[in-house]
């Protein structure tokens, strides 16, 4: 009997032992959405076009010809062009672009589609093209990615529209010790650093203005205590790992020898 409750202290100890070395966290993403309903999202916002953005643009008509002076730098950035390539249409310090034959246009604190609504409309009203159409797409939308994920990385978007989620997906997802439920996002807006939080693990990441990230925005996903203690430790942590088992072999040795086997 007495052997019995010594083999259980002992393998209690061990429990203890072992469940210090790991941190309970929920790993489960938005876990409290409903999966027989649709969820709306409700804060889908348009790009603005910002100073130093660089904009591909190009005119659509029934009469190409009449479109090939507005789409050379367009030719150029796509590499379709023998002249030197050029990174498209850099939006200025002053919020606008020179276009070809209309000269300065406004585009800085637009949408995407606004533009594309002014220089169409501005093309027709002059009698340049008739019937143009404007495609207009952020050739610099790149999001950035740190933290506790598997690979951090800076990604390039080709379709104006990336979610946190997919962000994190292309990056290798969370790792096993980042916290899910406060992410920080870094946004640059009106010429100042936002910071702020969002919950991956809460149906209301669907409503939050960071679901739907923007151009140059940083994604830190943060280590939990764990982790953190791990950065303070050298690389011979499994040295340390190894000396705690032998300590308890022996004491489990000890006890048996000692005090069991004793008696």
């Amino acid at each position: 009997m007495k052997q019995k409750k010594a083999q259980w202290c002992i393998l209690l100890l061990c429990i203890a032992w072992l469940s210090g070395c790991g941190t309970t966290q929920e790993f489960a993403y938005v876990h409290d959405a409903p999966r027989d309903q649709a969820v709306a999202i409700t804060n889908h916002q348009s790009h603005t076009i910002k100073a130093g953005d660089r904009l591909y643009i190009y005119v659509y008509s029934q009469e190409p010809a009449s479109t090939i002076p507005f789409n050379e730098e367009s030719n150029k950035a796509t590499g379709t062009s023998k002249a030197s390539p050029v990174n498209g249409y850099l939006v200025a310090q002053s919020g606008n672009i020179i276009f070809p034959l209309l000269g300065h246009i406004p585009a800085g604190g637009l949408t995407t589609e606004q533009l594309e609504q002014n220089i169409s409309q501005r093309l027709r009203e002059g009698g340049f093209v008739k019937d143009a159409i404007v495609t207009v797409s952020l050739m610099n939308f790149q999001v950035t990615v740190i933290g506790e994920v598997k690979r951090p990385q800076q990604i390039e978007v080709k379709n104006n529209r990336i979610t946190i989620f997919e962000a994190i997906a292309r990056c290798g997802d969370v790792t096993m010790y980042g916290i899910r439920s406060c992410v920080t996002v870094v946004r640059t807006q009106n010429n100042q650093q936002i910071v702020d939080t969002i919950d991956l693990t809460s149906k209301e990441v669907f409503n939050s203005p960071y679901y739907y990230l923007q151009q140059n925005d940083i994604v830190y996903v943060e280590p939990t205590e764990k982790r953190k203690r791990q950065a303070y430790r050298n690389s011979d942590w499994e040295y340390y790992i190894s000396v705690g088992s032998s300590a308890l072999r022996l004491a489990y040795v000890t006890i048996y020898r000692y005090v069991i086997k004793a008696k």
